[in-house]
């Protein structure tokens, strides 16, 4: 038999592993990934426990004023979260499904394109828009559908505004992929069928992309709940949330030991949130995903 026949029936050369020599490669990266994640939390940990490893920060921190705060701090990423959704499901099911394939790039740019911004920046152009005599107020005024300025800037809708506009691209993103990977032929199938644009909707469209809603939302919930920038911005002296409080303890209180265990409380409760979305098999799937 020649060689070139020799050649032709040797299959591809075996993948010799060495579980040695690989985890030595890899014990230098993980284990400095692992010093970064763990090292400075079980610092805050400590920290939070006090000399005494006591639980006295903690007690402070669960106090009706800081629970109150808390309350609304997850309240508001609840409703923004909300709202991210509910438009993130007609705007990417139209992207995915309607709308013709030279746009669909340059539209979803467009929606996405918060994300190329500065997060400080973002902020600061909405008290362009929303002071009194920034731009909406301007065009109320000149319209004639109010008299005089609104106060619509340092106030619960401004920070409201703020988090949707910011945080709707990461939604939308989540959302197109899952949208993507729905059959329009079932749509068309429900439809010959009977079914009207409701059962459709409720029958086909939400089974098929619920973890997908679900991943985005429990992605962008913990950053809404967590975030600094846009209170601190757009809210005034009653929109205090939960980020603020911990700044204040380390920069303005330098209460380091109340301050972490302010931040654990708030960690556990978004945690506890993420596990359970994340206890659903397809929600997990999705979660893997991202």
């Amino acid at each position: 038999m020649s060689t070139a026949d020799d050649d032709a029936g040797a299959g591809p050369p075996a993948d010799v592993s060495h579980p040695i020599r690989d985890g030595v490669v890899a014990s230098g990266p993980v284990g400095l990934a692992v010093l970064l994640g763990i090292v400075p939390i079980v610092v805050l940990l400590v920290e939070s426990l006090g000399p005494g490893l006591g639980l006295g920060n903690y007690a402070e921190a669960t106090r009706p004023l800081y629970r109150g705060v808390l309350g609304y701090s997850l309240g508001m990423g609840i409703a923004v979260t909300a709202v991210c959704l509910t438009i993130s499901y007609p705007v990417t099911y139209w992207l995915a499904h309607r709308c013709p394939a030279r746009y669909r790039l340059p539209t979803l740019v467009a929606l996405t394109l918060p994300l190329w911004l500065n997060y400080v920046v973002l902020n600061y152009a909405w008290v362009w828009v929303l002071a009194r005599g920034g731009v909406l107020n301007e065009l109320l005024v000149g319209v004639g559908a109010v008299a005089e300025p609104l106060d619509l800037l340092y106030t619960d809708l401004s920070v409201f505004v703020g988090f949707v506009y910011i945080y709707l691209p990461y939604v939308v993103l989540v959302m197109y992929v899952s949208m993507e990977r729905l059959d329009y032929r079932l749509l068309d199938a429900a439809r010959d069928l009977g079914a009207t644009n409701t059962r459709v909707f409720l029958d086909v469209v939400l089974p098929r992309t619920l973890p997908g809603a679900a991943a985005a939302a429990l992605i962008v919930y913990a950053r809404i709940a967590g975030a600094y920038a846009t209170p601190e911005i757009l809210g005034g002296p009653g929109e205090v949330m939960i980020a603020s409080l911990v700044t204040a303890a380390f920069r303005e209180y330098i209460n380091f030991g109340f301050g972490a265990a302010l931040s654990f409380v708030f960690l556990g409760v978004v945690v506890a949130g993420l596990l359970l979305g994340a206890a659903f098999p397809r929600v997990r799937e999705e979660l893997t995903r991202r």
